[in-house]
């Protein structure tokens, strides 16, 4: 019974896992208040009418951020351009919103 009821609730919390996943779809919405937001350069899609990454308000934290955000295209007024690089090796990119 026990290894019945294994093969059944190991592969639930493994789903479970993967259903929590961050995605473009599911992020959250920058504000979008005058400013700089970085990101990961390898992280950037930038298909149709947003930006999609791991948008973050500094540097700093862009480094450390893995949740996945969206900024909208028309609220950018310059970028997505070189922001230099994180310790732990992912290169930045920048946007200047409106």
């Amino acid at each position: 019974m026990n290894r019945m009821l294994g093969c059944v609730v190991i592969p639930l919390v493994l789903l479970a896992g993967c259903a929590s996943a961050p995605s473009a779809t599911n992020g959250a919405q920058a504000q979008a208040a005058t400013g700089s937001y970085y990101c990961w350069k390898n992280k950037l899609e930038t298909g149709g009418d947003k930006l999609v990454c791991n948008w973050a308000r500094s540097a700093a934290d862009a480094c450390r951020s893995i949740e996945v955000v969206t900024v909208n295209k028309s609220a950018v007024s310059s970028g997505p351009k070189e922001a230099g690089r994180c310790t732990n090796g992912e290169w930045l990119v920048q946007v200047t919103t409106k």
